[in-house]
This record gives C-alpha cells, structure tokens and sequence, in this order.
C-alpha cells in the first residue's frame, strides 16, 4: 500500500522570506508544500509525506525574483495501492450511484454497484444499499468499518471546462463532496466487495 520512491528537483525555489532559516529546513519546507498530499500520477500514487532528502546542490540566486534556487534529491512516502490488495476503512457515503470508502488521509475508493455482494441492491426509501445473504436482507450502513478489494487505480485526465466536470461519471473522476458539489478525483481507487470477507465488517464478525 505504501513504497518510498526518490525524486530529484531542479529548481527547488527558496522565497526570500526564507532565506534566513537553515538550507534544510527551508528546502524541506518548500518540499512539503509542492509535494505532501499531492497525487503524482507519474510515479502512480499519492504522496503521503517526505521521508528524507539525500542531496541539496546549487544555491543560483534568482535575477529579478529574489529567489534561491536548488537541485534537490529526495524520497517520499506514495499511498501506491495495487491490484488485488484488500484495505479496511470506513463507508463514507452510498446512493444508486455506488459507494465511497475512506480511508482517512485518501477518500476517493468507489465501489460501483456491478463490485457489490451479489446479489444487492439500492434502497431509495432508506438510502442504503442491501446485500440478499440467503434472505436475510444485510444493510451497508455509513459510518461502519469497511473492507474492500483494490481492483484498478486510475489517474483521470483533469477537465477543462465546467461542461466537462459536471460530465464525468463516478468511474471517470467525479468525486461526491460536503454540500453535493461537483469535484473532480485525480486519483480513483475502483474497489471490489462481491467476496467473502469483504463488505461491512460487521458483516463477518461472529455474534456472541
């Protein structure tokens, strides 16, 4: 799920507001804004945190700017899941559309209805979906732990117009946000639940 992968930075630049602190801690500083929490679709994840930085070169001031500019090597830490790893986290949010799990730090895990516990359904009365266990109609109810299959991760191409936001699909990058409004993942993780084991895990916990 995670991997420390290195990068390098040719033109790492230092504000001049910063030029009083030490090299590293306004490298690192400046690191940390470009890339912390940032998706690189190049290296095929999220970037969770700096895990070191292994050189800093350079130190060209900048005509006009004011600015220091570094090379700089680094490694950071990548939420870099893979094809067929299982996750746990929480059921944020359901409609006829599918589900959304997160997993705190990264919340754009969609499970579309065909990756459902078959066979299941949407409820609209009660807003939640329903998974049939041989009659016994089983509710995924949001809020609850969760744990699902990592079937692909997708890094969709960014729109350029609003026309093209509001037309993207669950499955394309639209990503259901506080308030309904429209907003665009630029990292989709497709899950799977239609295993045992996978689901709520409420679901699978043997009752006293």
């Amino acid at each position: 799920m995670f991997q420390i992968v290195a990068l390098s930075d040719g033109a790492v630049k230092i504000a001049p507001v910063n030029l009083g602190k030490s090299t590293l801690e306004a490298v690192t500083q400046e690191l940390e804004s470009l890339y912390v929490d940032k998706v690189l679709a190049e290296c095929g994840g999220l970037c969770v945190t700096l895990y070191s930085i292994t050189n800093i070169s350079g130190g060209t001031v900048l005509a006009g700017e004011g600015c220091v500019c570094f090379e700089v090597t680094f490694k950071v830490v990548l939420f870099k899941p893979f094809a067929g790893e299982v996750i746990e986290g929480t059921l944020l949010s359901a409609d006829a559309h599918g589900a959304h799990v997160s997993i705190g730090f990264f919340k754009d895990i969609f499970v579309p209805p065909t990756n459902m516990q078959a066979p299941s359904e949407y409820d609209d009365d009660s807003k939640v979906w329903m998974w049939d266990y041989d009659g016994e109609l089983m509710e995924m109810k949001v809020g609850e732990r969760f744990r699902f299959k990592v079937v692909a991760v997708r890094f969709p191409e960014s729109p350029k117009t609003a026309e093209e936001l509001a037309s993207l699909t669950r499955e394309s990058g639209a990503a259901p946000r506080d308030g309904g409004d429209a907003a665009f993942a630029p990292m989709l993780v497709i899950a799977d639940i239609n295993e045992d084991g996978l689901g709520l895990c409420s679901w699978w916990e043997e009752k006293d």
